[in-house]
Formats: C-alpha cells, structure tokens, sequence
C-alpha cells in the first residue's frame, strides 16, 4: 500500500500540470474580459502538432515549438473574432473548438499509437536523499516545474505589476481603461494569445509528457475542465494550483489502482473529475459563490464609441 501511496502522490504533479497550464491561460484571458471556450480545441491541435513533428524526426524542444505554434495560430482567429470582428465571444469560442478538434483529428489520422520520446524526468534522482514521498513530488520533467512556477509568475504579474492594473482594468471596465488611456484592443488581443499559449502548452504537456502518444480525443474535455476551473480558483493564479492538484490527484489515483490490480470501478472514477467539476458549478450556481470576482466585463465586446 506504500508503494502504491508514493507512486499516487509522486505522480500528481505530472497530472495537475495541463489543468494548471490551461487554466491559467483561460485565467489571463477573463482578466481582460474576454471568455475563452475553445481551450479544448487549442490543446487538441497543439498534442497533435507536438507529437508529429517529433514522429518527423525532430527533438522534443523542436516539437514543444511546433506545437505551441499550431495553438497560437487557432488562437489568433479566435482573438481576431472575439476581439476585433466583435463576434459573440461564446460563438468564437466554439468554433475554435470544433476547427481545433476537427483539425487535429485530420492531422492525427494515421499517426495514433505512436509512440515517442518525448519529454520526461531526468534519470538521475536528484532528490534521492529525501524522504520518498517527498522526493517523488520533486522529481517531475522540467515542462511540469513550468507549469507551477508560470501560475505563481502569472499570478504576480496580474496583481503585483503595472500591466496587470491596466490588464485588470480592461476586464473590470473597459470604457473607462479606455478614457485612461489604455488601447482596449490590444490588451484584450495580447491577454487571448498570451493565454492561448499556455493552453498550447498543456496540449503538448499531455502528448509530450503524459501520454508519449497522439490518440484522437485524448485531451478528453481537460479544457472543459479547464473552463470551470477558473471559477472554482476564482480567477486567481495562485487557488488555480490548489484547484489541479485536486483534479489531478483524481486522475493520477486511475493508473494506480490499475496498476495495483485493484477491482475497482474504474470507470466511474475516471469519471470523478467531470462529476467534481459538476457538482462544483451546481454549489457555486446555488449559493452564487465567486460572483464577485468576475471581472464585470466579461464576455462584453468593446466598441470605443460606446459609453456606459
């Protein structure tokens, strides 16, 4: 059972980290009042991505690029009708999920269950001389280190800089980031790709890290999850960490117990993370937690003529 512990506990990290990534990319974009619902599909086409260019031969650093590059340029469309064609931003956001998800689909024919190198753990245990548990959360690939120190990075930026005041400002009123002098637009393009490029990551994380594979439809609603997990951390980098430890200690506990040879019902607990994910929204819908710190403009396009 402590082998079985310690492989659960030192496996969370590497779990956690597309929740965390994602999350805090969607996170960057609601700050500046812009609703960002293709998240799935920016990590679908960036797993993909990853995982081919490394099947063509090249590195893992080489495929990393490649693959935050296919979920930059899904991004840019959806930033150009969310923000300067002023589509509805949920409608943008759902046909930049069924483009990234139709798309990587079509690349990824032909290339499933190939497997690749990939990104993974140094063999040298560096933390060999700590206590087991401990040493097994620390020993983790350097793209999961990314993903934890970016959220606490995010974090300061958003609420201890000048570009997170005048970030902030875009989400809570536009009108009057505007009347101040900050361009609107460009706040809320720049805050959609810098986001997107953290949702590019956490795909490639998944196939890269994770899976060493490309398999159609294995970002598997992550970014769904992702979606809400901005609430459940209540826009906050820092919760944001909390809230993907917890999601992946639920997945990280279904590879244990197969492992383990537990008769267990695994596919309800596969199913836990979407029915935490469900029961959070109802709680929060119910009692209207978290209200207040949504940025007030969120999801509202911005035309500079406008003046509430």
């Amino acid at each position: 059972m402590s082998v079985l512990l310690v492989g659960w506990i030192g496996s969370i990290p590497t779990f956690a980290a597309p929740f965390l990534l994602a999350t805090i990319g969607l996170i960057i974009n609601e700050r500046a009042g812009v609703m960002n619902l293709g998240a799935e599909g920016i990590m679908a086409m960036s797993a993909v991505t990853a995982v081919l260019i490394e099947l063509a031969g090249h590195g893992a650093a080489l495929a990393l690029l490649g693959g935050i590059g296919a979920g930059l340029a899904l991004t840019v469309v959806f930033g150009v009708m969310a923000v300067f064609l002023r589509v509805d931003q949920v409608l943008a956001g759902l046909v930049a999920f069924a483009l990234g998800i139709g798309v990587s689909g079509f690349l990824g024919d032909g290339s499933e269950n190939q497997t690749v190198n990939g990104i993974s753990p140094p063999p040298l245990h560096d933390f060999a001389f700590l206590p087991k548990m401990l040493a097994g959360i620390l020993d983790q690939d350097w793209l999961t280190w990314f993903a934890f120190i970016a959220a606490a990075l995010v974090w300061f930026v958003i609420e201890r800089t000048d570009l997170g005041l005048r970030l902030r400002a875009v989400g809570e009123d536009a009108p009057a980031a505007d009347a101040a002098g900050v361009n609107v637009a460009l706040y809320r393009f720049g805050a959609v790709l810098a986001g997107g490029v953290f949702c590019a990551i956490a795909g490639a994380h998944l196939s890269l890290v994770g899976a060493h594979i490309w398999v159609d439809g294995m970002v598997a609603g992550r970014g769904w999850i992702a979606v809400a997990m901005v609430t459940l951390a209540r826009w906050n980098a820092l919760r944001a960490i909390i809230a993907a430890l917890l999601f992946g200690a639920i997945q990280a506990l279904v590879p244990q117990l197969l492992s383990s040879g537990m008769n267990v019902p695994v596919y309800f607990i596969e199913m836990s993370p979407y029915l935490a994910t469900l029961a959070y929204l109802l709680i929060a819908g119910f009692f209207a937690r978290g209200a207040d710190a949504q940025p007030a403009d969120l999801g509202r396009p911005y035309l500079r003529e406008e003046r509430r």
